[in-house]
């Protein structure tokens, strides 16, 4: 049962051997390059579900509030609460030094904010603060702006700027954020 008959010469047998080794080592290279490939478009899948599901949806709004410098002139960072909302959601707290005016400041913010989807909140909303620009709701996202002026310790000192916080969480944790509000103003 052979597919013809046998070479009769050595050499004719080695040809035909050859011939075999050389299509096996063809399929091999071939299916390596599969496999390859499949791996590599695995992984870059799995990067980018997981850059998806590792980025905090509360710092990607604040990340996205692109003002000019003079409008963030550096920033602090509070987080605290579940991603998940697992016990107490997450709340995250970005605080800004501006050089600008409380107007200004207030105007250039308020201005980005709209320009990235947020639009404004029901005034009962809002958790309240020093200052105010307002409230916004996106998605399943809640931010309020609060624009102060600095305060300066020396009364002779030349104070000139403002300080902008922004406060953004799930619309979930509005009635917590509200209680701790209400628990602070009374402390």
């Amino acid at each position: 049962m052979s597919d013809g008959p046998l070479p009769r010469r050595p050499s004719d047998r080695l040809a035909a051997a050859l011939a075999s080794t050389g299509s096996r080592i063809e399929r091999l290279r071939m299916t390596a390059l599969a496999v390859a490939c499949a791996a590599v478009l695995l992984v870059c899948a799995v990067l980018w579900f997981g850059r998806a599901f590792t980025i905090d949806p509360t710092r990607r709004a604040v990340d996205e509030l692109d003002v000019p410098a003079w409008a963030a002139v550096d920033a602090d960072d509070e987080t605290y609460g579940s991603r998940w909302c697992v016990g107490e959601c997450r709340v995250r707290v970005r605080t800004w030094a501006s050089e600008g005016t409380v107007e200004d400041t207030g105007s250039e913010y308020r201005r980005t904010v709209l320009a990235n989807g947020w639009i404004p909140a029901d005034e009962a909303l809002c958790v309240g603060g020093e200052g105010g620009t307002g409230c916004y709701v996106r998605d399943e996202l809640f931010l309020e702006l609060w624009v102060v002026p600095v305060t300066c310790s020396d009364r002779y000192e030349l104070c000139v700027g403002s300080e902008v916080t922004a406060v953004v969480t799930s619309q979930a944790a509005l009635p917590r954020l509200a209680e701790y509000r209400r628990t602070a103003d009374a402390d």
